[in-house]
């Protein structure tokens, strides 16, 4: 009983799919159907899955000359993806969301195959919307409106409930003291953060133990007495469990990961050129737990990081990635 998941150019596209495969793959066959460029490629083959590649056009919201091209692009993703369907012959396909999405959704709509897609933010994006007419349901991450929409909540991959702090300890060469502060600005980093640890650096180690994600291709990895940076980490789950605090953008993924993790955070959700759904998705953690705070960007980072709330020792349940196995579950 084969099923078949898309979805990628950011981690955000695909580490919920790992979960779910994880979930589901000792009595399914996993398939990946992904992009040559994106993230999605080296993550899906480090966890042992399958994986394809097909041609991938974006849909950009202002002019660009790659628009143009991309339009070509897309039913040539379309022809190859509906030729790997037919030799994959999966009784489901699972969208995760990202462009690369959008030929494989159709081309299993042409060859009749059964859709599920899953948007993880509060408000819905470009990729959803397009792949939505095509799905068999759309599977909410919030609670928000959506035709053939069900809320389930946002998966977090079971191994982040089980980390070890003493290897990230280890890791990052602390001695264990203080308490550890952890940023993280997605897999690809953010600028912004990346500005303000390098701006607060000399203050914030007088305060915390510093672990600095920077993105791919943003920095190497670096290590003093109080502070780690790195450019990605693959597994996340020893460094969730060292970590006191948080300083994040608003992705709903990492979202879903610290609130049921419990770690306060302060967020920094992407504003001016995005199309929202980071501001969304802090206001929406902000209204349910008094552990999320949206930063003050005109306030150094440091006062309002010293500012959060303690945190608590106890996690809080995660029942979306059951929810959404039970509906795969119909389909197979």
């Amino acid at each position: 009983m084969p099923i078949l998941l898309t979805g990628g150019g950011t981690a955000g596209h695909v580490l919920p799919n790992l979960a779910i495969a994880d979930a589901i793959s000792r009595d399914t066959k996993v398939f990946y159907i992904g992009s040559r460029d994106g993230l999605e490629g080296d993550l899906v083959k480090r966890a042992g899955i399958p994986f394809e590649y097909i041609s991938v056009g974006k849909f950009r919201r202002y002019f660009d000359l790659r628009n143009f091209f991309d339009l070509f692009r897309i039913p040539f993703g379309i022809a190859q993806a509906w030729w790997k369907l037919g030799r994959i012959k999966p009784q489901l396909v699972f969208s995760k969301g990202g462009f690369v999405s959008f030929p494989v959704v159709v081309a299993a709509k042409l060859r009749g195959i059964p859709v599920l897609t899953h948007e993880s933010d509060a408000i819905l994006g470009l990729a959803t919307r397009l792949i939505a007419p095509f799905a068999d349901k759309v599977l909410l991450g919030f609670d928000i409106n959506c035709p053939r929409g069900h809320f389930v909540g946002n998966p977090i991959r079971k191994e982040l409930l089980a980390g070890n702090a003493r290897t990230a300890l280890k890791t990052c060469g602390f001695d264990g003291k203080r308490k550890v502060l952890l940023v993280m600005g997605g897999s690809t980093g953010s600028q912004q953060l990346n500005e303000i640890i390098a701006a607060e650096k000399s203050e914030l180690i007088k305060h915390f133990d510093v672990v600095h994600v920077t993105g791919e291709g943003k920095g190497k990895v670096t290590r003093s007495k109080h502070y780690y940076s790195v450019p990605y980490i693959h597994e996340m789950a020893d460094f969730l469990a060292l970590a006191s605090l948080a300083l994040s953008r608003s992705g709903a993924n990492a979202l879903a990961e610290l609130q049921t993790l419990q770690i306060p955070t302060l967020l920094y959700p992407l504003g001016a050129g995005s199309r929202g759904d980071q501001l969304a998705n802090a206001q929406s953690a902000v209204a349910h737990s008094k552990l999320f705070k949206i930063a003050d960007e005109s306030k150094p980072a440091l006062a309002q990081l010293l500012k959060l709330p303690q945190h608590p020792s106890k996690q809080l349940p995660n029942h979306a990635l059951e929810k959404i196995v039970k509906i795969i579950k119909t389909y197979l």
